[in-house]
């Protein structure tokens, strides 16, 4: 095994991702794209340090686009973080559909895939 393959400069988190996550919101004549981005662990550690929900400060965290941080967007919605803006913006399928492209683009979906495979055994 060849320690450079795990250097720093070496590793890369996964691309970007763009998704529909709502037909509510529109860009031109079709629903506005959401991108999503892979976190580190300590930033997401970081985040759900102080967080009430994990799940959302981990959505929050990898929403590129919107800008959830954007205080005219927490304005809009009438909330005073962006986690609450993040629930305030979609329905529940919404917000799980959101949450699953999430998990599945930070490795939570592999990870439970070998899980399934390990109780089989």
């Amino acid at each position: 095994m060849d320690l450079k393959s795990f250097l720093r400069e070496n590793n890369s988190l996964p691309e970007n991702r763009r998704v529909y996550i709502s037909p509510c919101f529109r860009e031109g004549d079709g629903a506005a794209e959401w991108e999503l981005r892979a976190v580190t662990e300590e930033e997401y550690r970081r985040a759900a340090e102080n967080a009430g929900d994990k799940w959302a400060a981990l959505c929050v965290l990898a929403t590129v686009k919107p800008d959830l941080q954007d205080k005219r967007l927490w304005e809009s919605y009438g909330t005073a973080n962006a986690e609450d803006t993040l629930k305030e913006m979609l329905y529940p399928g919404e917000y799980l559909w959101l949450l699953e492209e999430v998990k599945v683009l930070n490795g939570f979906a592999e990870r439970r895939a070998v899980w399934k495979e390990q109780a089989k055994n």
